[in-house]
């Protein structure tokens, strides 16, 4: 196989099938160089490399303190990316984190499982009422979800529709995609969108939840004068809003293409519902919800007889990384028995996933209802075609019969 030295993300081939590419990257050109958004860069695909990055202190997700990407603009898109949490460096990434952990510390997620679980229970028995093949997207991936993050946000589940179909232009900003201008005059429609929405809903809600809910502790940090501003406590929630929706959809789509693909582990859950947290940490590793993170060198780094000097602008191939055939054993193979399964999914070190304790009890809770709630689904007839941004692929619809 011929060494891939140069990596072209808009190549059709690589965005209709990109695991093969993933595999011949980590073999044959592990350090690789492209262009994202005019950006020369360096892609990383190896699993030790990736994480390597992850947990290096100096590496930084700002070209330098208080540098933004010029791609952003500088309209209210640019202003969501440049305070959102997954775009800060310490000191201002860690003191917003701190603030936002006690959302999900393990005594607020385990707070949240009954009403987790009973938004995810009604969902799969909606699915149940069809006879014919359906969207599971549309009728299930995208409306549960949007449930829950309404719930978490104290917003009206039934604005979801109409709040959430505004989401996917913010990709525009938050993924490694070439951002045109019609895409950013999109994205900061839909960031003022939110600012205006989650806005109103903090100031409805000033003085009447406790701390010990997820919103309320973070409303009496921003009250307290000296911890958060309204800017900073407006676009984390909004922040929330977008992870607790997209990845969610993203992860359990995932989950339903995976599993009914390999009938053999389906037939495997359906038999140990107690495999369900070891199976929604394969799809994850399977076929991760964000295939590519970035970050830029602290310091002058080495990798496989490449020198990659300080600032340069790093791709870490997330998908890539979990498909490596150095840490996982059969890497193409979905296996939610799984004994060692230390996927990147949630990413790793100071920016680890703060929703991650979340998604683990959504995932547990699905998998361990789908097959007895819908022990009969099987895909439909229509192949699914993948979404071709780089850093969010997705299924924009997935045909399933759930009574055949």
């Amino acid at each position: 196989m011929q060494s891939i030295a140069t990596f072209d993300p808009t190549d059709p081939d690589f965005l209709s099938n990109r695991f093969p590419t993933y595999r011949d990257l980590r073999d044959n050109a592990p350090v690789s160089r492209t262009v994202i958004n005019g950006q020369p860069t360096v892609m990383l695909s190896r699993y030790s490399d990736v994480s390597r990055v992850f947990k290096t202190p100096s590496a930084r997700v700002q070209p330098h303190p208080g540098q933004f990407p010029e791609h952003i603009g500088s309209g209210p898109a640019s202003l969501f990316y440049r305070l959102s949490m997954p775009s800060l460096d310490a000191p201002s990434h860690t003191r917003l984190r701190k603030l936002a952990s006690s959302a999900f510390s393990g005594r607020a997620v385990v707070a949240m499982r009954p009403w987790v679980e009973e938004i995810i229970a009604a969902g799969l028995d909606r699915l149940a009422d069809f006879d014919t093949d359906i969207d599971f997207v549309s009728e299930f991936a995208t409306k549960v979800p949007a449930e829950i993050a309404c719930r978490l946000l104290h917003a009206p589940v039934a604005d979801a529709h109409t709040v959430l179909e505004r989401m996917p232009a913010l990709n525009a900003v938050l993924g490694h995609s070439e951002v045109d201008p019609e895409r950013l005059v999109e994205a900061d429609a839909a960031a003022q969108f939110y600012f205006d929405y989650i806005g109103d809903i903090v100031d409805s809600l000033r003085g009447k939840l406790s701390s010990n809910d997820a919103l309320g502790a973070l409303l009496e940090a921003e009250e307290d004068g000296s911890k958060l501003t309204r800017d900073e406590l407006v676009i984390t929630l909004v922040g929330f809003f977008v992870a607790s929706y997209h990845t969610t959809m993203v992860a359990m789509t995932n989950a339903v293409h995976a599993l009914l693909h390999n009938r053999d582990q389906f037939q495997k859950l359906a038999g140990n519902p107690d495999l369900a947290p070891h199976a929604w940490e394969e799809v994850l590793r399977y076929n991760s919800p964000v295939h590519f993170l970035h970050r830029y060198a602290g310091e002058d780094m080495h990798f496989h007889g490449e020198d990659i000097p300080e600032g340069t602008h790093m791709l870490l191939a997330i998908a890539a990384a979990n498909r490596d055939e150095r840490v996982f054993d059969n890497p193409d193979t979905l296996d939610i028995e799984r004994k060692s399964n230390r996927h990147l999914a949630f990413a790793a070190g100071g920016h680890f996933c703060l929703g991650a304790p979340l998604s683990r009890i959504e995932g547990d809770i699905f998998l361990r209802l789908l097959p007895t709630r819908l022990p009969q689904i099987e895909l439909g007839r229509t192949s699914p075609a993948w979404g071709r941004d780089l850093s969010f692929p997705t299924l924009p619809s997935l045909a399933v019969n759930a009574t055949r």
